[in-house]
């Protein structure tokens, strides 16, 4: 076996020496353009989790360019209803829209960009995944009034309908004429952990009607003095406010 004294360097030296540099390059170019997976994380969680205003509706109605949540209700009166799954304490409660994202895009050297996946969250509070803007299709003013039948585009937060907001609606894809719905019978698992998967179906009972899976909720903002939206608002009651 030949010997060789300390100073002496055997094997790709050179090579490896090259490589640890280039890679040290390599980091140091993509931490000053903070596109470093830590940093990448950081910025998508900055934007992604902060908290966002909704709208509030003066009139009760939904209007071009207002920020809203769309949230699926889960109105059943029973836990014996349903299959299981849907029996699931896991697969209950009200979920809201929200935007997805694939994580391959976390990795690449691309500007962060949402994806058009989308999900839905337990999470009621208003946020830049779950907050969506009213946008026309066809010209309509900021500010005018949601009509009912009247064709309009969901627009992540980066118009009169004859349904209040907080009424339950149906939301129709334009080209296929089928329902957004919630199922509550499958989970995605994404970056942002467990969640509802968002499908577009029309599930009709035995009378040809649109079950709950299918029933949306356009929240908007408290318009009182407390923080918070519609749904943490007191009822009304003839007699007054319901204490509870």
């Amino acid at each position: 076996m030949a010997s060789y004294r300390l100073g002496v360097r055997i094997g790709n030296w050179l090579e490896e020496e090259y490589a640890q540099q280039d890679l040290l390059r390599d980091f140091i170019r993509k931490r000053e353009q903070g596109q470093l997976l830590v940093q990448r994380l950081a910025r998508l969680q900055e934007n992604i989790f902060k908290r966002v205003e909704l709208s509030v509706s003066s009139d009760g109605f939904v209007h071009f360019g207002d920020t809203v949540l769309l949230m699926n209700p889960d109105s059943k009166s029973s836990d014996l209803q349903g299959t299981s799954e849907e029996r699931d304490p896991e697969m209950c409660g009200d979920v809201t829209l929200a935007v997805d994202m694939e994580e391959v895009s976390l990795y690449s050297d691309e500007p962060l960009q949402i994806s058009r996946g989308l999900s839905a969250v337990k999470s009621v509070d208003p946020m830049g995944r779950n907050a969506f803007c009213i946008v026309s299709v066809d010209g309509s003013a900021m500010g005018e009034p949601l009509r009912y039948g009247q064709n309009f585009v969901l627009g992540t937060k980066g118009g009169i309908s004859d349904k209040l907001s907080e009424t339950k609606i149906i939301i129709t894809h334009c080209y296929t004429n089928r329902n957004l719905a919630v199922p509550r019978t499958f989970c995605v698992w994404s970056h942002f952990g467990r969640e509802f998967e968002v499908i577009c179906h029309n599930y009709l009972d035995s009378h040809r009607v649109e079950e709950d899976k299918n029933y949306w909720e356009i929240i908007t903002r408290n318009p009182g003095p407390e923080d918070g939206t519609m749904l943490e608002r007191h009822k009304a009651f003839p007699e007054g406010y319901k204490n509870e």
